[in-house]
């Protein structure tokens, strides 16, 4: 072998480190049969391992490049020559059957090939050094747990049999979990980063593309970790983390754990203990990692600027005014790429994204987000079909001129800069049921061109503390945009009032409404309350309603309105309907009106004949004994 050629492929290193091994394993199996503990005659040695070893570190030296191997893994990684060494004999004998054989020499029926104690002996390397390689997933140990740990099996991981044929690829093992994106960009000079550094907001904040600008100012791509999907096994999620760890060395990255909870960060601060700065962590909530500097971001909604500028790069080719429906939302840039890429399919048939395009891909982005804790209500009743006295029709108009003269009075006029927080609108609709409470959130919706989402109450609050705190967010967190109104029915149950602490879980009741008192006064979009009982809901969330209208039981007049509006013009008729008559003889709210009419159609069309006034007054008599009334006959 000459010393003053170089490596140039990771193949010649191999070949290399071939000859060195068998001459290695060739000359403790000389050493262990003269000291008389294995059997069998001496073998036939041309050259000494440690010549070989020193023509292998010349020749390593004078390369200009470093070649893919396990020595340039041990450079990335900090490895001593020893431990390098050790990697380098552990690959060749998974590799080359001439060494396999050689190894077995060692072995016994308790344990095949080289065990812990024997490895230490020929390599020199302290227990230590074995603990180094193992935290960053390199070796394995194979035989039977319940043996000695010096008694035990040593063999190479996968990846590092990988690595000492030269192939770079991402390690498979971790391929399902995390994703690589290089550095496209140049170091900035002077740019330092904390140890810890973590972004904190929603999915979809952006806090992925800050961190890894972040990152490229020091010429470090990022390892993308999808935490929610590491594992099932708090093993498994240690030997990933573990192998997430070594890939980001290797790679010129830093390790980004993405959507970490307090837990998975608990995991990391052991399983990257040994990783150098930094490390980039994306969260929902501020986490903490001991004994390391930490740099917090909070991620903040674009502004109106930043999301023009936003939807205008993600559209392209789009016209003007798609461009202008576009500005109106308050999405994070997640969303808005998202809806964008949705615009742009659904308008390839005409090769121009239009506003009606960019509402459909909003409404849909955000009904995704909404789905698993609101319902949305499809409505099909008209401003006609809603009979309300002058006073409380004028709030709802009011209710309905908020919204849609936001930007006009709070940014062009400028009352936002003195208002403060607390730009969404908040609305308390309160009466007894049936009195169009829901019907009139609906016709709001219709009128602003919006969506309406019923929140299920059931699905936000939780048994386990900060669940539903986390729910909460969530669901404001995607109506933020104000495309959305969020409906909260019988909302008595969420917004009641706070009560006296007596036990913990009067104290974590009194923790969620205290939440929700700050999250609604926050809060930008739009959501309407609606209650049965006015007096329940906490004084502190009134103080923060922008709309509070009373819906009373109607008066004679309007319920006979409200008869009128219920039935059909296209339904048969015997005769013609005595709507005084119904009006004066059942005090009902329009909901009980709706069921009563209905009830009538239900058995007139089983006759197969036409409703006649006697059908709606028996069908008004059974819904007024089920509001707990007498009817007269």
């Amino acid at each position: 072998m000459s010393t003053a050629s170089c490596y140039a492929r990771p193949s010649e290193i191999l070949a290399d480190r071939v000859a060195w091994a068998l001459a290695t394993l060739a000359t403790h199996i000389n050493a262990a049969r003269l000291a008389g503990w294995l059997d069998g005659a001496p073998l036939s040695l041309a050259t000494s391992p440690d010549v070989l070893r020193a023509e292998i570190r010349n020749r390593l030296e004078s390369s200009s490049t470093a070649s893919v191997s396990l020595d340039w893994l041990g450079v990335r990684l900090g490895l001593t020559e020893a431990e390098a060494d050790l990697l380098w004999l552990l690959a060749v004998i998974e590799i080359d059957p001439r060494a396999a054989k050689l190894s077995d020499a060692f072995g016994s029926s308790a344990c095949a090939g080289l065990n812990v104690q024997v490895v230490q002996q020929m390599m020199k390397i302290g227990s230590a050094q074995l603990a180094s390689l193992d935290h960053w997933g390199l070796i394995e140990m194979t035989s039977d747990p319940r043996l000695p740990l010096h008694r035990r099996s040593l063999r190479a991981n996968d990846r590092v049999l990988d690595i000492a044929r030269g192939d770079l690829q991402l390690d498979s093992e971790i391929g399902s979990v995390a994703s690589l994106v290089r550095c496209n960009g140049t170091a900035t000079a002077g740019a330092v980063l904390a140890d810890v550094e973590i972004a904190v907001g929603p999915e979809g904040s952006g806090r992925a593309t800050m961190l890894a600008e972040r990152a490229g100012r020091l010429g470090l791509g990022t390892l993308r970790v999808n935490m929610k999907r590491l594992g099932d096994t708090a093993l498994v999620r240690e030997r990933r983390l573990r192998a997430i760890a070594r890939e980001a060395c290797m790679f010129d990255a830093v390790p980004m754990l993405q959507d970490a909870s307090p837990d998975d960060v608990e995991l990391a601060t052991r399983c990257l203990a040994k990783f150098p700065a930094p490390i980039l962590i994306t969260s929902a909530e501020p986490v903490v990692w001991p004994g390391r500097t930490m740099q917090a971001h909070t991620m903040t909604m674009p502004t109106r600027e930043q999301s023009e500028t936003i939807w205008a790069s993600a559209l392209g080719d789009a016209n003007n005014t798609a461009l202008e429906a576009a500005g109106a939302f308050r999405l994070w840039p997640g969303t808005i790429k998202a809806a964008a890429r949705s615009a742009i399919i659904n308008s390839a048939q005409s090769n121009r994204v239009d506003d009606v395009a960019v509402h459909q891909a909003v409404r849909v982005q955000l009904g995704e987000q909404l789905a698993s804790v609101a319902k949305k209500v499809e409505v099909t009743q008209t401003w006609d079909d809603l009979v309300l006295p002058p006073d409380q029709f004028e709030q709802v108009i009011e209710l309905v001129a908020r919204v849609r003269q936001r930007r006009t009075v709070l940014e062009s006029w400028g009352f936002g800069a003195k208002i403060g927080r607390g730009h969404g609108v908040a609305a308390l609709f309160s009466g007894p049921p049936g009195t169009g409470k829901t019907m009139v959130a609906g016709l709001i919706a219709t009128e602003l061109g919006l969506d309406l989402y019923q929140v299920d109450v059931s699905k936000l609050v939780s048994k386990y503390i900060g669940e539903t705190e986390k729910q909460l967010a969530a669901l404001f967190d995607a109506a933020e945009s104000g495309h959305a109104i969020l409906l909260f029915d019988e909302a008595d149950s969420l917004f009641a009032k706070r009560s006296a602490v007596t036990s913990s879980n009067d104290r974590y009741a009194n923790l969620e409404t205290n939440y929700l008192l700050q999250r609604l006064e926050s809060f930008t979009g739009v959501c309407i309350l609606t209650t049965n009982h006015e007096t329940a809901i906490d004084e502190a969330f009134r103080r923060r309603l922008a709309v509070q209208v009373r819906f009373d039981v109607p008066d004679c007049n309007q319920r006979r309105d409200l008869w009128r509006a219920v039935l059909p013009a296209q339904a048969p008729y015997a005769g013609t309907i005595d709507l005084d008559a119904l009006a004066e003889r059942f005090a009902m709210t329009g909901g009980y009106i709706k069921n009563a009419a209905l009830r009538a159609a239900y058995l007139a069309a089983e006759r197969g004949e036409s409703i006649s006034t006697n059908d709606l007054l028996r069908g008004a008599k059974v819904e007024y004994e089920a509001m707990g009334k007498v009817a007269c006959d």
